[in-house]
């Protein structure tokens, strides 16, 4: 029995008919050959036979222009060692070349999916129309973590991700969620390519065990998000259920008493894989560099997958996550805006404070891919979350001569969240003028609420709540309280639009990008009981057919380099008042960007860079005229330029860096105009990991990882770093990493975060809260077993 083959892909189970021997379109950059058959097989609607594991370390050419598949195949094969022999009609299977007087050797036609080469760099993303495409297909900045570098940097949660991931900033709120920014805004975010009116900043969000890669689109994303500010998008892919079989397990103790278990198992069911399935399963148990500080957190993801027809997948999947912390916000400061002369492992809140996240997602998605190269698609998702927390801070700062906190706020909440996602689309090429393009059309649905009861010293009749004149300690003298909830509120926020997007390939190295979006949005609130004065729906923004447009153009200078351009469109409802009581009409803009992206090594190793200059107008400006209102007026300017190196520059060495450059000003505001939207945001950001597997030799098993993260100077919120007594100058943290394969699918891996032991900040707050430490050195042992 021979070795299994793989089929690269199945655009349809029946051949549609035509002549093999006409000319076909084809557009493929240099690459694995292995991807390459898979990329000329959905390209050409074929079925192509190979093993995998045979083409695993070959190459091959780009390829560009028309001409008969079996010319194409004939090029992506030349001097591998192999060749393409039909066997049906739309068939082929690739063999190895014979030996002189060796008749050919036939391969048996078993079925199975091809598994890309793990890397650093992925082969596709969808966060930039749905469509799949590689990064140079892409008129912006886009940056990916695939599975390969989440496990390499033993990244667990969002938090680690996003203070990865190239031109992002990450800020710390507590220990279970935290908020993330690019280009002077929070991000927003989709599920696999669906747009969702959740937040991503201020929600827990589930681990990342559960997916498979997190992309993200920088700059303004209105095109394919709906609202949506400055920022961008972040995508989270969750993984699939795989024919063939594979499990991984994974053990981790570390700094803190830091342990976590992992399991990840896949695999057919039934019906020779037509039915299979994927299970994942987490658990974390830990405390802090923080005293007194612990969470507890599991995970449970399963999905199957179903194939109606060789060309309908159907897919369901649910998933949920509970996390119970403790309540730890940062350290206050003292009143006089000086940094607390304490220790990274003070803790200024009581031991009773808690919060517990239950999050639950279940969604199902159909995909049919027509014989002509279209696909369709619908995809659901529901997501209900819960959030109690019962805690206690300071309302001011420390008094720096009595060491006294004036008052420590004593609240508690329970909050019920929402989300409900509908998105359909089809996309696939088409001819005109004797060229092929490509056309997305959709539309989408996403509905967030928000239910919440409490009650805080400023909620009516709770001013028992507020605890005055406590003295500075670890852990300070506040009693918990029975709270009585006094307050509730509800809020609901609705964004539906159709979309699409044409990408015209002009000339060959020239292609031209048009996009755009309806959208219809609306926005509203109320007070509920146990508030003694409920209240009706207030109306907060509101917006009917708002059109925002998008454009970008690729000029392909040759098979290493691409040059873009690219213009991006701005849609933000506000909910600030005017003096007649209206919502200020939205935020809009525009992005400027231009850049190149290269790829060398065979396409192994990409180098992106990209120039933004983003205005964003109608911001809520004061009316000085009527006091407590506001006038669309404001206007801020977001420029700069980011650099991204990703992939493998060498064999066995894995590489990820990233600079970005950024400068905001208010260019109109009523109080600070001139200065920068935010001195959270340092205006230069460095990231770099590194990972090198040695190969034969001494050092045979063995790998090394090296990595590096750094910032400008940041100060404190908005305020004046001339003057604001909390600043962080320039720092940069040092981590490193040794493994060593104990058996082919056996790895111990020893990380030591910090190594240096750098005292830095991960977010300046205010006096009274959110001047968060970073962690100081620590250090994990993982152990990692794949079958």
């Amino acid at each position: 029995m021979s070795k299994p083959l793989h089929l690269a892909l199945l655009v349809s189970a029946l051949w549609a008919g035509g002549s093999l021997a006409q000319d076909k379109s084809f557009d493929l950059p240099a690459q694995s050959l292995g991807s390459a058959l898979t990329s000329l097989a959905r390209q050409a609607g074929i079925q192509i036979l190979f093993d995998a594991d045979a083409l695993r370390d070959r190459q091959s050419p780009a390829l560009k222009g028309a001409q008969p598949v079996e010319d194409a195949l004939g090029r992506l094969l030349a001097g591998s060692g192999y060749r393409a022999v039909a066997s049906a009609r739309g068939s082929y299977v690739v063999q190895k070349l014979p030996k002189v007087d060796a008749g050919p050797k036939t391969l048996d036609a078993v079925t199975v999916t091809a598994t890309p080469e793990r890397s650093y760099k992925a082969d596709k993303v969808s966060v930039a129309g749905k469509i799949p495409l590689t990064l140079r297909e892409i008129p912006n900045s886009v940056s990916v973590l695939t599975r390969e570098q989440m496990d390499d940097q033993n990244m667990v949660t969002v938090w680690d991700a996003m203070s990865q991931l190239p031109g992002v900033q990450a800020i710390a709120n507590d220990i279970s969620q935290g908020q993330y920014h690019s280009r002077g805004a929070a991000l927003e975010v989709q599920f696999d390519g669906a747009p969702s009116s959740l937040p991503l900043s201020g929600y827990q969000q589930f681990d990342l065990s559960m997916y498979e890669r997190v992309e993200v689109l920088r700059g303004p994303s209105g095109f394919i998000q709906g609202s949506g500010a400055i920022s961008g998008t972040v995508n989270f892919v969750r993984k699939r259920a795989e024919k063939e079989f594979a499990s991984r397990l994974l053990a981790s103790t570390g700094s803190w008493n830091n342990q976590r278990v992992e399991i990840d198992v896949t695999g057919s069911l039934a019906q020779e894989g037509r039915l299979r399935g994927r299970g994942v399963f987490s658990h974390v148990d830990r405390d802090y560099v923080f005293n007194r500080v612990h969470s507890q957190k599991w995970l449970a993801f399963g999905t199957l997958e179903y194939d109606l027809a060789p060309s309908t997948t159907a897919s369901v999947y649910i998933a949920r996550q509970r996390d119970d912390s403790s309540s730890f916000s940062g350290l206050p400061a003292y009143t006089d805006g000086r940094f607390l002369n304490v220790g990274r492992s003070f803790n200024p809140y009581p031991d009773w404070g808690r919060t517990l996240w239950d999050t639950t997602d279940v969604g199902a998605d159909l995909t049919h891919r027509f014989a002509s190269g279209w696909a369709a698609t619908a995809r659901v998702l529901r997501r209900k979350q819960s959030q109690f927390f019962k805690d206690a801070y300071p309302a001011d700062g420390v008094n720096p001569a009595s060491n006294l906190i004036s008052s420590y706020i004593r609240r508690e909440f329970d909050y019920d969240y929402e989300m409900n996602n509908v998105d359909i689309y089809a996309a696939g090429p088409f001819e005109l003028l004797g060229r092929r393009h490509n056309l997305m059309l959709g539309a989408s649905r996403s509905n967030f609420s928000s239910h919440g009861v409490g009650a805080n010293a400023n909620s009516p009749g709770s001013a028992y709540l507020r605890v005055n004149q406590v003295l500075f300690a670890d852990p300070p003298a506040v009693a918990e309280p029975q709270v009585i909830h006094a307050t509730g509120s509800e809020s609901e926020t609705t964004q539906s639009g159709y979309y699409g997007q044409l990408r015209l390939s002009v000339i060959d190295p020239v292609t031209v990008v048009l996009g755009g979006r309806f959208s219809d949005y609306n926005y509203r609130s109320r007070t509920i009981a146990p508030n003694p004065a409920p209240t009706g729906w207030a109306q907060g923004g509101k917006e009917k057919g708002q059109f925002t447009p998008y454009a970008g153009l690729l000029f392909d200078v040759n098979k290493h380099l691409t040059l873009y351009a690219s213009y991006s469109d701005i849609f933000a409802p506000q909910t600030s008042k005017k003096v007649d009581d209206s919502v200020l009409e939205p935020r809009i803009g525009r992005q400027y960007e231009v850049g190149a992206k290269t790829e060398f090594v065979d396409g192994k190793l990409a180098v992106n860079l990209g120039i933004f200059n983003i205005r964003d107008k109608n911001r809520a400006f004061a009316d000085a005229a009527n006091p407590g209102y506001y006038v669309a007026a404001g206007e801020l300017e977001s420029k700069g330029w980011e650099l991204e190196v990703v992939g493998r520059p060498f064999e066995r060495w894995d590489l990820s860096g990233s600079y970005t450059r950024l400068d905001t000003e208010l260019l109109k505001d009523a109080s600070r105009q001139g200065q920068p939207i935010s001195y959270w945001y340092p205006k230069s950001q460095f990231k770099l990991w590194s990972k090198y597997r040695f190969g034969e030799g001494a050092l045979e098993g063995f790998s090394f990882g090296f990595g590096v993260r750094g910032a400008s100077q940041s100060a404190s919120g908005a305020s004046n770093p001339a003057v604001a007594a909390r600043e962080q100058n320039f720092y940069a943290v040092y981590d490193t990493q040794i493994a060593y394969n104990l058996a082919r699918d056996v790895a111990l891996t020893l990380s030591v975060n910090n190594l240096f032991d750098k005292t830095y900040y991960t977010r300046l707050g205010g006096t009274n809260t959110y001047n968060y430490y970073g962690d100081p050195r620590n250090y994990a042992l993982t152990l990692r077993v794949r079958y």
